[in-house]
């Protein structure tokens, strides 16, 4: 049992982070991963398939967003403000841009509007710009 319990506060990479925020940063990359096969469907002219592939991409972030982000933000909110400046523009900035990529495609995915392949476009140049920042993130703070 000992060691099921460190390796839950350890994680896979061996560094500070716990388990669940090494498997989030995973599936973000897979996230990444079904968002460029999206856009290779879509080139292919397998349209079905794209809206397929980017609403999974979308309700899997959403999942995470809402069980592993969001949940992180809320309980360590207080730590986080009188945390180190750096840390917390980075979260800030990573919590509102990849909250907007992800509306925007939950938007998209239930109503297409204007130029669907500019916002198209948007979200996914947003949702790299918040992938980013996320990587930022897990590097300040847990290596």
């Amino acid at each position: 049992m000992k060691d099921w319990l460190n390796i839950i506060m350890v994680g896979l990479f061996g560094t500070k982070a716990a388990l669940i925020y090494d498997v989030n940063l995973l599936l973000q990359f897979v996230i990444l991963i079904i968002l460029l096969a999206g856009v290779f469907a879509v080139k292919k002219g397998h349209f079905k398939g794209h809206g397929y592939l980017m609403t999974f991409a979308v309700a899997l972030n959403g999942a995470l967003i809402f069980a592993v982000m969001g949940v992180s933000l809320i309980t360590n909110f207080g730590a986080l403000m009188v945390g180190p400046v750096v840390g917390r523009i980075i979260t800030i900035i990573h919590a509102v841009i990849g909250g907007f990529a992800w509306i925007l495609g939950l938007i998209l995915v239930f109503k297409k509007f204007g130029n669907v392949r500019l916002w198209m476009r948007i979200v996914f140049t947003t949702w790299i710009l918040a992938l980013l920042l996320g990587i930022g993130f897990y590097l300040f703070y847990y290596i």
